[in-house]
């Protein structure tokens, strides 16, 4: 688990992918990912959390300041990024690939 969660987090800090108008920050040592979305003065914040268990255990996706959205909307939107990561084997990285979409949309 902690080699699995480890190398996942790496992929995540070596990527090369770039968001227009998002930062992704990875910290290995919580096991965290850390995205940050900003339109003019609005922030909006994302938090995926790997399990001690990964990929066994199921990951937990938290909102931070959000800023401007429905919440029934941000639900959706948090169910649809948990479920791709949990049920879909989806790295991270594309997970939040499609939550940029959706808020972009």
């Amino acid at each position: 688990s902690g080699v699995l969660s480890s190398q996942e987090i790496s992929s995540v800090q070596t990527s090369t992918q770039l968001f227009n108008g998002m930062t992704v920050k990875a910290r290995s040592a919580a096991r965290e990912v850390i995205a940050t979305y900003s339109v003019d003065d609005i922030f909006i914040e994302l938090i995926i959390q790997l399990p001690s268990n990964y990929p066994l255990g199921s990951i937990t996706v938290e909102s931070g300041k959000r800023v401007g959205v429905a919440v029934q909307q941000w639900r959706n939107w948090m169910l649809q990024l948990s479920t791709y990561l949990t049920h879909q084997n989806g790295s991270i990285m594309e997970g939040l690939s499609l939550w940029k979409n959706n808020v972009d949309k």
